[in-house]
């Protein structure tokens, strides 16, 4: 398989620089106001639910738990903390489960929502919706969404489901035949589905702790219906499954609290990360692969390790548990987006506000 490298913009942060360099940092917070102002000590937002930084890195949309039965997206400037300065994206009457960005259009995100069984495409700058498809239609109760690399089709996993939807990136129209279904149940529900960044190969995970491996048509959105290759990754639910810009690595994150690191060519473990006995929630890599940032249900600290070493170098603290703490890298600088303590949106590494 050959891999599509990333256009680096920031200067690459040595392993030895590295712990001097995050503990710089400061984290920002970036809070909603609800009503009136939140008693003192108290939280002013809900809990972030997800978040995703689009292909600039100009915007971040974060989905908050509902208040008040609202279902909003949040379109903010990372640049400014100020609620005064985001745009909400509204439409969804159900609680939004995932949103991510279209990688070659900056202004263009898609979302999914399991409790109405709709996924939506928005367009940031008009603030509306352009396309919405009903996926109950096909058996799809939609949790996790992404373009593939070249923006052309969504990749869509249902709830409690072994089905995979292709739709296109503009119409949201089925792709092909439709949904891809796993033709073996003892193998799990899927809970992962990512096209690697050459754009003919899908990796899909289960809870039952595989991946596999499946050929991708680019050009039509069909996915082979036999693997390439099963992987038996790891011994619990898969619950993320990310590649490095580079296309050196696939990163694994499971139930059993371990993060296992993959080479993509050889199809090979060459690494694990383990530091608190809990479930992984998110892994993120860095925009040049070297870090990757590693967060656990609960109250442990968000762990930042440098990928080629293993080795651990920064703690980002976290002050209350949440269940999914999110976590996304900035598309081309050290700057660490992460669900907020004790709610709401946070960052590490954005300056000050500028006027």
């Amino acid at each position: 398989m050959q891999y599509q490298s990333t256009i680096l913009t920031h200067p690459a942060l040595a392993r030895d620089q590295a712990s001097t360099y995050f503990r710089s940092q400061r984290s920002r917070e970036y809070r909603e106001q609800f009503g009136p102002p939140a008693p003192r000590g108290g939280p002013s937002s809900s809990p972030v639910r997800t978040l995703a930084w689009n292909a600039l890195g100009n915007r971040i949309a974060a989905v908050s738990s509902p208040i008040h039965g609202t279902h909003i997206i949040r379109i903010w400037n990372p640049e400014r903390a100020d609620s005064r300065y985001t745009t909400e994206l509204k439409g969804h009457a159900g609680a939004i489960d995932c949103v991510a960005w279209d990688p070659t259009f900056s202004d263009r995100l898609v979302s999914c929502s399991s409790a109405e069984s709709t996924v939506r495409l928005w367009d940031a700058r008009l603030n509306r919706t352009l396309q919405s498809f009903r996926t109950g239609t096909v058996g799809v109760e939609p949790v996790f969404v992404r373009f593939t690399p070249d923006g052309r089709w969504v990749v869509v996993c249902g709830l409690r489901a072994r089905n995979v939807l292709v739709l296109d990136g503009q119409t949201l129209q089925v792709a092909g035949s439709g949904a891809f279904t796993d033709p073996r149940p003892q193998d799990g529900d899927i809970t992962r589905a990512v096209v690697t960044f050459s754009g003919d190969v899908l990796a899909i995970g289960y809870s039952t702790g595989l991946v596999k491996l499946h050929s991708f048509d680019p050009s039509t959105g069909e996915v082979g219906n036999d693997p390439l290759v099963s992987l038996n990754a790891h011994r619990t639910s898969i619950t993320c499954l990310e590649f490095d810009p580079r296309g050196r690595f696939m990163g694994i994150g499971s139930n059993d609290s371990l993060v296992s690191i993959w080479d993509v060519q050889e199809l090979v473990c060459v690494r694990t990360f383990a530091k608190y006995p809990l479930a992984v929630k998110c892994i993120s890599f860095s925009f040049d692969g070297a870090y990757m940032a590693i967060s656990v249900e609960n109250v442990e600290p968000i762990e930042i390790v440098h990928v080629e070493t293993g080795e651990f170098v920064f703690s980002v603290p976290r002050t209350a548990p949440f269940h999914v703490p999110a976590l996304e890298w900035h598309p081309t600088k050290y700057w660490l987006a992460y669900a907020g303590d004790p709610a709401g949106l946070k960052i590490l590494g954005t300056p000050d506000d500028r006027r």
